[in-house]
């Protein structure tokens, strides 16, 4: 492996995941992982994005409750919001699996 931005992680939707289109008509899907902290009790949430194959994997299972193994990079944006400046830490999904489905 010799990416240097490279994020693999195993959690649960913590919400619905939100599928919307770009401009050109392609589906992307926006998502919210519930990772686990290694050793403690406590869990990080992991804004997501994923787009393509990976956002068609994601709108299979789109639920709060289903489990994915995400493999991918960190991206980070800003943007302008009523005059407020904004910024934003994502994943980028480039390798999604599902791991179980709650019932």
């Amino acid at each position: 492996m010799n990416k240097t931005n490279y994020v693999s992680l195993i959690g649960t939707l913590v919400k619905d995941a939100i599928i919307r289109k770009n401009d050109k008509g392609s589906d992307y899907v926006l998502f919210t992982l519930s990772v686990p902290q290694t050793g403690t009790k406590w869990y990080d949430y992991i804004n997501c994005i994923a787009f393509n194959e990976n956002a068609a994997i994601i709108a299979k299972n789109p639920s709060k409750g289903v489990s994915y193994r995400i493999e991918g990079r960190i991206h980070t944006s800003s943007f302008d919001k009523n005059g407020k400046k904004h910024y934003s830490t994502d994943v980028v999904a480039e390798k999604i699996e599902v791991v179980k489905q709650d019932d």
